[in-house]
């Protein structure tokens, strides 16, 4: 698996060109292979491009929104055009609306945009790929969760997902078993921790943080074989809070995947 970060982990120090150059050079220094980041808002995408290549990174995946493409045939061409930039394959969306996220119908509607919009980008090479958080394992009863409905709804060929160990976790479900489950439909996963923290002011209450791969509570031995089994590409560091400087949390991070045979 290509080992690879998420620009978000250091976002704190990517805030113009000359920082932002700097920072690629850092994760490349502790020994990433590529990063997954939107264009910074102070680049064009070939500028950006040149920019990672310069670093010796290469990007793993484009961003964009998923409504913005559906309602703006525009937005899509330029969500097309950047991707064919940065040579990736797949194109990254978010968490899908308010409004959707308690209800079938919302879970159906939302993946039926996903299949539209990835027959779309399958015209020109690419795919579409839904990055989850925990908040879709919202159930329904008999055990059938939002998440399964967008697997299940999703066209195998023109949908994929970029799983977050952390989120599945917090979800409540297995990671290693979400990851046989998305067998051929998960280009990219993201690695992330679920710690416990000891700072509940009640019994019941549920302490939990972000921490690097390693540093927590997940079985990352069978998560790991979970992706080899499975031919994950990349397997990208993402720590949304950092309760250190996010460039050591990145190194302890990079440093136990390697142990653990990534």
């Amino acid at each position: 698996m290509n080992k690879g970060a998420t620009v978000f982990t250091v976002r704190d120090y990517a805030n113009d060109k000359g920082q932002y150059e700097k920072t690629l050079k850092k994760i490349k220094e502790i020994g990433y292979e590529s990063v997954q980041c939107g264009t910074p808002p102070f680049l064009g995408e070939p500028e950006h491009k040149a920019m990672l290549d310069a670093a010796g990174l290469e990007s793993c995946s484009a961003y964009a929104g998923l409504e913005q493409m559906r309602d703006d045939p525009e937005a899509l061409k330029k969500a097309v055009a950047a991707a064919k930039i940065y040579g990736v394959k797949y194109i990254c969306v978010g968490t899908l609306p308010d409004e959707q996220r308690e209800s079938i119908e919302g879970y159906k509607r939302y993946a039926a945009d996903l299949n539209k919009l990835g027959k779309e980008m399958g015209k020109d090479g690419l795919g579409i790929m839904y990055h989850n958080h925990a908040l879709e394992f919202y159930s329904f009863g008999g055990g059938r969760h939002g998440m399964d409905i967008l697997f299940e709804e999703t066209d195998p060929s023109l949908v994929f997902f970029n799983l977050d160990t952390h989120w599945l976790a917090s979800g409540g479900v297995n990671p290693a078993d979400w990851i046989y489950k998305a067998k051929g439909r998960l280009p990219i996963i993201h690695f992330k921790d679920y710690a416990i923290g000891g700072g509940a002011e009640m019994v019941e209450g549920v302490c939990k943080r972000f921490a690097e791969v390693g540093e927590g509570n997940l079985d990352w031995q069978s998560i790991v074989k979970a992706c080899h089994e499975t031919g994950v590409g990349y397997a990208v560091v993402e720590q949304d809070i950092c309760n250190r400087c996010p460039f050591d949390s990145l190194k302890i991070s990079y440093d136990n995947m390697v142990k653990f045979g990534v």
